[in-house]
């Protein structure tokens, strides 16, 4: 190997002339992890466009993340035990997010009737979430309009937390429980606030 010291990338922007170096070069997230999952960057960052779903009075509704802020997309269903755990946790959680420029979108996928998703949150003293709702996940999941992959899935199971940038581009996901609001969490909120 003739040059053992220069990672690919290195060698690639160099014979470019640097015309590889991203707009961010060398900065990275910081990392995010809780004991079973880290977060996980999505390549390339796609846009998240405004998801036409439901409110949980059944009347349509458009999803989308505010212009400027980071927003955190949670994926969740009324079978879910870690669930349970979490959305009360938002809920607390959320006058803190918003004073620290995060917003919360919280998207039931349940296949069953709104009133069992109104129900079901009632029990768990949540009131003042933005819950969508989008039956199976099916408008997540589907192409978008242009013909390309959504950048959300359920295929890896649910909770899932998408954390979206100040410009609105998903740029990754956490699987399972975590704690958004913990320093490791925060930093990487912030670091997606200037992105």
């Amino acid at each position: 190997m003739p040059f053992p010291l220069l990672s690919r990338r290195l060698a690639l922007q160099t014979l470019l002339g640097g015309l590889a170096v991203s707009a961010r070069a060398g900065e990275r997230p910081p990392v995010f992890r809780t004991s079973r999952y880290q977060f996980r960057e999505l390549d390339p960052v796609v846009a998240m466009t405004p998801l036409a779903l439901s409110r949980l009075d059944g009347k349509p509704a458009l999803a989308r993340p505010p212009a400027g802020k980071v927003t955190l997309v949670y994926l969740w269903a009324t079978w879910c035990p870690v669930c349970r755990i979490e959305l009360p946790r938002f809920e607390r959680q959320l006058a803190e997010f918003r004073r620290n420029g995060i917003e919360l979108l919280t998207i039931a996928t349940d296949e069953r009737e709104p009133a069992h998703v109104r129900a079901y949150l009632a029990r768990l003293g949540v009131k003042q979430l933005p819950v969508f709702l989008d039956r199976g996940g099916v408008r997540l999941s589907a192409r978008r309009e242009d013909g390309s992959e959504s950048p959300f899935s359920l295929a890896e199971g649910q909770p899932i937390t998408y954390a979206v940038d100040a410009r609105g581009g998903v740029r990754g996901y956490l699987l399972g429980e975590a704690d958004w609001n913990s320093p490791q969490a925060q930093a990487l909120l912030a670091h997606f606030a200037r992105a």
